[in-house]
């Protein structure tokens, strides 16, 4: 007798949305320890607790037979836990498959070497978190990260042919100086730039109180200098939207 199955059915959640993006974060291990992110002396989960390629592999399967077409790789800092390299190809390896896309968030401390392997594997578009364009105030935020290696693996990615956008974490007395110079710099090397909340994560380095620029107050000065045009543009994350006329580029918050 010959059994026969309905495929799986989509996963949609109580308000009827279809979930078709996943996010994984294969590593909670960073090179960096920025100061709204993780405390100095971070103790990092054992090896044991963290999930091996083959659950990623596993978990991805079963989320791309519901329906699910876009994943996420995250950390931590995903470049440097062993081997990754070998999970994005197996991934990648998916798409056209039921899987669309696979993106990866870095801090790009590791990005020219594997910039390459990236788009080998199928990766088109990543995003590189930078909170400063000054060397000095990258080594303050991020405690023992080097600017210059970060804008070395931006060169490396766009070279490679990789699309990116830049997270940009707003801090008051901080960083909210640089937010303009950042979507320039951002926006005239044909990058998207989206900026970010602090959130509370624990203890870690930097008084959140203090440093805390709300969204909404960056949007409004900014809507004052430039021409900001509300884009229709759905990524599965919380961030909107807008078109600056002034530097022809996207600007999310």
């Amino acid at each position: 007798m010959n059994a026969s199955f309905a495929p799986p059915r989509p996963l949609i959640d109580r308000y009827g949305r279809t979930i078709s993006y996943l996010r994984i974060s294969v590593t909670d291990r960073c090179d960096f320890r920025c100061v709204y992110c993780m405390a100095e002396d971070m103790v990092f989960l054992p090896k044991k607790d963290v999930l091996s390629f083959e659950e990623v592999e596993a978990i991805a399967s079963a989320f791309v037979a519901r329906g699910t077409t876009k994943i996420r790789l995250t950390g931590g800092e995903p470049l440097v836990r062993r081997d990754i390299m070998d999970l994005v190809r197996s991934l990648g390896s998916r798409i056209g498959s039921g899987l669309d896309e696979l993106t990866i968030t870095t801090n790009g401390s590791q990005l020219a070497k594997h910039a390459e392997g990236l788009f080998a594997a199928g990766v088109r578009r990543i995003n590189v978190s930078l909170d400063t364009l000054d060397a000095e105030r990258f080594a303050a935020i991020t405690r023992r990260g080097r600017l210059p290696d970060v804008m070395a693996g931006i060169e490396a990615a766009q070279a490679a042919g990789l699309a990116i956008k830049i997270n940009m974490v707003a801090m008051r007395g901080v960083n909210d100086d640089e937010i303009e110079p950042m979507m320039a710099w951002a926006h005239g090397k044909g990058m998207g730039l989206t900026l970010i909340e602090g959130m509370p994560l624990g203890e870690v380095g930097i008084d959140r109180v203090d440093s805390y620029l709300p969204l909404r107050e960056l949007h409004d000065r900014l809507a004052r200098r430039y021409t900001l045009t509300r884009l229709d543009k759905q990524t599965g994350g919380p961030a909107r939207y807008v078109h600056v006329a002034e530097t022809g580029g996207v600007l999310g918050f």
